[in-house]
Order: structure tokens, then sequence, then C-alpha cells
């Protein structure tokens, strides 16, 4: 039977530890993982650990996770159990932090994962099918996302990503949902496509 990250002793799951996205720092890997997340090949089991401390710990990833954020990391690691570090997201993190956050052409869709994509995530953790669903959307749009990220197609590599979110809002009935000119000149690019919204500091003038 296979275990969790939260039973393992390199998962530091003392209260404080979690993040905002209800992962916990890995001593061994240097990583941050759901305790939820499924066993890795540096698992020990901490026998040590009460089980209360581990419920409590999966209770934190599965409040934190399912509570909106990035639903690309809810479609592929809370729902079809990849690891935080696999291959798909890597790739779109970088291409998050090398391309999209460099280029004024594409705040508003970062803008717009912030805003929009947490009320996806919610819907889709939410979703008696959602395995059904994280499969079916997977299957349909992520390795054609990465296969014109890796080949340098970077506008094409977003054409699609925009077509799987407009499915979606349109399936869980969120096209009322608008982002606005004023959100989009507020946000910090630096900061955007994380599925929070975070505004840019302004500095006075003195």
């Amino acid at each position: 039977m296979s275990k969790t990250c939260g039973e393992c002793t390199y998962l530091n799951i003392e209260p404080g530890k979690g993040d905002l996205y209800g992962k916990f720092p890995c001593e061994k890997k240097w990583e941050s993982h759901l305790a939820t997340d499924p066993e890795c090949d540096r698992f020990c089991t901490a026998y040590d650990r009460d089980y209360n401390s581990i419920k409590n710990a999966w209770r934190y990833s599965n409040e934190h996770a399912s509570s909106g954020g990035c639903y690309l990391t809810t479609m592929l690691c809370n729902i079809l159990k990849m690891p935080d570090n696999n291959v798909y997201l890597e790739t779109m993190r970088k291409f998050r932090k090398d391309v999209l956050q460099k280029e004024e052409k594409y705040k508003s869709i970062l803008v717009e994962y912030d805003i929009i994509g947490p009320k996806i995530a919610d819907a889709l953790n939410n979703d008696s099918q959602k395995e059904t669903i994280a499969k079916k959307y997977f299957d349909s749009y992520i390795p054609a996302i990465i296969y014109n990220i890796n080949n340098k197609n970077y506008d094409s590599a977003v054409f699609i990503y925009k077509t799987m979110t407009n499915l979606l809002k349109s399936f869980y009935g969120l096209n009322n949902i608008n982002v606005t000119t004023l959100e989009i000149e507020n946000a910090d690019i630096k900061k955007s496509g994380h599925g929070i919204y975070k505004v840019k500091k302004i500095t006075p003038n003195i």
C-alpha cells in the first residue's frame, strides 16, 4: 500500500511550516510537497510521528490546495496525483518566468489566471467527475502546450492554453467573470500567473 509525503520523516509538517498552497518543505529533496502527495523514491517512514499530526497535515494540504490558486496544479497534482515537480508544471513554470512575465503582451493572460484560475480550481476540485474531466483536459491540451513551448512556438502555446481555459470557464459557468483593464494595469507582472492576484507596489513621489 502506497504512503503519502505526510508520513515521511523528511517532510516537515510542524505547525507553521505549511505554505499558502498547502505544501510543506521536504528536507531531503529541498522541495515543497503536499502532505497528500504520493511517496517518492526517497520515502522514509516517520515512526515517531503521531497519526493526528499526519491527519492535520493532510487536512491542511487538502483545504489550502483546493481553496483556489493554481488550477493547473489542482488538475495535475491534486486530482491526477502527479508530483509537484512533474515535467509539465516545471516546463510551464519556466515558461511563465522566462517568457510570459517578461513580455507585456502576455500580462492579461497571467492576470486572468490569477483572478479566474482559483474559481476554475475550486469548481474542478469539487466536481464529482473531477478525475474524468481532469484527464480529458490534460490529454487534450497539456502535451500540446508543452510541445509548443519546447519548440519555442510561444504564441501557439498561449493560444492552446487560452482555448482550454475558455472551455473550462464555459463548462463551469464562469463566463460572466471578466478581468478589467484596471486590474491588468495594477497587477505586478513579475508576480502574476501563480493563481493569486498581486498588485504592484507604487513608489510615492518625494
